[in-house]
């Protein structure tokens, strides 16, 4: 027997749930990002009471883009996936924390215009995530 037909499969399994997680927390972080904006548009409505929640739904919305951050690595790891979604991920890890500042420092005309540059990165991410196949199975 040849050495390769001895060498055991790569692993397919940590692929697989790699690409699990980065489904969930791209998933988690949308569902976040759409709660801010029915707060956003309560804020936009005069009711300010909506801040304290659009406030703690920012610093969920941060945990939530680590997470899909660590996932997107986690799958990309060498030879494992696109580099793409990791690269996407990064960018809106970094971009929430920007367009946190701006909301904080009423710069609206910045923050708004971030939301929706985060959603489109956040949405790119969920969709790579659910179109990409999970590692193929061998059939015996």
């Amino acid at each position: 027997m040849s050495q390769a037909a001895t060498a055991a499969p790569p692993s397919t399994g940590s692929t697989s749930a790699a690409l699990w997680g980065l489904r969930a927390a791209a998933l988690a972080h949308v569902a976040v990002l759409t709660l801010e904006f029915v707060t956003a548009g309560q804020l936009m409505s005069q009711n300010f009471a909506a801040m304290s929640a659009h406030s703690t739904g920012a610093l969920v919305l941060h945990v939530a883009a680590g997470l899909q951050l660590v996932a997107a690595v986690l799958l990309w790891r060498p030879g494992r996936g696109s580099p793409l979604p990791m690269v996407l991920s990064a960018a809106a890890f970094a971009l929430g924390f920007a367009q946190a500042y701006f909301g904080s420092h009423g710069m609206l005309g910045l923050h708004v215009p971030a939301a929706l540059a985060l959603v489109v990165l956040v949405v790119w991410v969920l969709a790579l995530a659910w179109t990409r196949q999970g590692p193929a199975r061998s059939r015996p």
